[in-house]
């Protein structure tokens, strides 16, 4: 039995030790050693046989002796014991949104489901509903993810695909016979969501290659005489291209565009570097993000594309103080070391109770230990802000005498999803009138492959956003990734400035920028489009300027 296979033989144990024993340590430790064989690099065999296989970090007394079995008999009888318990395609509930192992476990214990078709059922019925821990909201948002799982099957995050990609890659770079490796296809676009990871690989020794891919993906097979399909992680498929040194640019090319892309290109030059393919066809150079479509092959004169380091600094940053996981101090300090020049905190307003909403007691608190800590932060210069929910009337939560107080708003709609998309347009443009408003946040509520966001009128939007002075959120959180990239362009021709922002709830989600910036990109926008591209005093003298401009008009 091959390492890949035993790896998914381990996964499989963490998954039904999960489903039944509630102390996750269990589990863990079979996820733990499933990870450390899936990267060996010795003949598993061998460490079995020899008995080292216990001295490979992540491989305990128990896991070993499970993999000692499987290698030894190619079963395992503490799996097949598990199995045993119950009924295949059991897993397959995992692809509802927020139905995690342990409330599997107990939709099977209580009611017997073990299908989509059974859960789905069992929602309808109202018995869904009366297990505790659920009711009829929970049961209402399954119907909802089953839904969603019957259209989003074997889809991810690019998150995961730019993982699993990278990790593969700086294996195959070791392999001697390779000269080169890169990632092209969806995750080179940088696609928001993805269904299969493309490599590239520069070989004179195609034939060497693929022997050794085989000990690097699972399940290796040949496509044709330059294309292997494989499996990485026990569920996301990897597509490998071989190519000679002499035509990886052209390659490169080739398998990273879409469709459309290619075919709107035509013939594609040999060449070993990319570039040199469009310079040789005569076409301009169009970064990956770009080639979705071909539009930009046709375009006379193109923006130089935002980049990382254009960011000066950020808003919607969340601390201990609502639901964020980090304390201001760790948060200010930390957006210091990127180098940022200024940043908003925005931790939710009271109506998010939820979420440890501030009331007019936090609030007064919050801002005076945010005062305490300016002179260690400083230069950076930290706003005050909160992210607002838009509450069901489109009326802004606080109230003009609270909103007043702060630097800049952020509104949100956290609750009542369903409305119409007339009901939630006209909740959405009502606060687009209220003057305190700076920003619309995440705005379509989307949870990319785990709740759609809801309808709105994007050009009444916009419009009304262009009117008023109100930014628009590219909300980078790679769960979001909202507002999509694909509705920018409406936006600018209506006078839209977008922002990036993090939606940070701890240190390690400033990441978020990033992939917030690649939103940016796909749409196609330059710093000169980005409001916090800007430099400091030419953002806190527009943030001042629009807060004196209420305040002449309140009085």
């Amino acid at each position: 039995m091959d390492k890949f296979t035993v790896a998914r033989a381990l996964d499989e144990i963490a998954h039904y030790i999960e489903l039944s024993d509630p102390k996750p340590f269990r589990a863990r430790a079979f996820e733990k050693a499933a990870r450390a064989v899936e990267r060996l690099d010795e003949d598993l065999d061998e460490l079995v046989a020899s008995g080292k296989i216990y001295d490979v970090s992540g491989v305990g007394k128990a896991t070993g002796q499970i993999v000692e079995e499987l290698v030894r008999d190619g079963t395992s009888r503490y799996l097949e014991e598990l199995r045993a318990q119950y009924p295949p395609g059991i897993f397959d509930l995992l692809r509802v949104p927020k139905l995690g192992l342990k409330k599997i476990g107990q939709v099977y214990s209580e009611l017997g489901i073990a299908s989509l078709d059974e859960l789905e059922a069992a929602a309808k019925n109202g018995s869904l509903a009366k297990l505790k821990g659920f009711g009829s909201k929970t049961a209402e948002y399954v119907l909802q993810g089953i839904e969603f799982a019957r259209l989003r099957q074997s889809q991810f995050l690019l998150p995961v695909g730019i993982e699993v990609g990278e990790t593969l890659r700086e294996r195959l770079v070791e392999v001697d016979e390779i000269e080169d490796a890169e990632i092209t296809g969806s995750v080179r676009r940088r696609l928001e969501t993805i269904r299969n990871v493309n490599i590239l690989i520069a070989t004179k020794k195609p034939k060497a290659v693929a022997q050794k891919l085989a000990g690097i993906v699972a399940d290796l097979e040949s496509l044709d005489d330059k294309t292997f399909k494989g499996v990485a992680r026990s569920e996301v498929d990897v597509l490998f291209h071989l190519a000679s040194p002499a035509e990886f640019g052209s390659e490169l090319l080739r398998t990273t565009g879409s469709r459309e892309f290619v075919e709107a290109f035509g013939e594609i030059p040999k060449a070993a570097k990319e570039k040199d393919a469009f310079r040789a066809a005569k076409k301009p150079y169009v970064e990956p993000e770009r080639r979705e479509s071909a539009d930009d092959l046709k375009a006379k004169k193109r923006p130089k594309l935002l980049e990382l380091d254009d960011i000066r600094g950020t808003f919607h940053v969340h601390t201990t103080y609502s639901d964020g996981r980090n304390s201001m101090s760790e948060m200010l300090h930390a957006a210091r070391e990127r180098g940022w020049e200024y940043v908003g905190i925005s931790d939710h307003s009271q109506a998010a109770y939820y979420a440890g909403g501030l009331n007019d007691v936090r609030l007064k608190q919050q801002h005076a230990e945010i005062a305490s800590l300016e002179d260690e932060v400083a230069p950076m210069r930290v706003f005050r802000g909160t992210e607002a929910d838009i509450l069901n009337d489109g009326t802004m939560d606080y109230g003009a005498k609270i909103l007043s107080r702060f630097d800049f708003v952020i509104a949100s709609v956290h609750s009542n999803f369903k409305m119409s998309k007339e009901e939630m347009t006209e909740r959405m443009l009502k606060a687009l009138d209220d003057p305190h408003v700076t920003f619309i946040g995440h705005l379509t509520g989307r949870k990319l492959l785990a709740r759609e966001g809801y309808s709105v009128d994007y050009d009444r939007i916009f419009e009304k956003a262009g009117e008023r002075g109100v930014m628009i959120e590219i909300n980078g959180n790679p769960n979001r990734l909202d507002v999509d990239w694909r509705h920018v362009k409406r936006a600018l021709d209506r006078g839209v400035v977008l922002s990036i922002h993090p939606d940070a709830h701890s240190v390690g989600e400033y990441n978020a920028m990033i992939t917030g910036s690649w939103v940016a990109r796909k749409a196609g926008l330059s710093k000169n489009e980005i409001f916090n591209a800007r430099p400091l005093e030419e953002v806190a003298e527009w943030l001042a300027s629009r807060k004196a401009r209420r305040e002449r008009v309140s009085s």
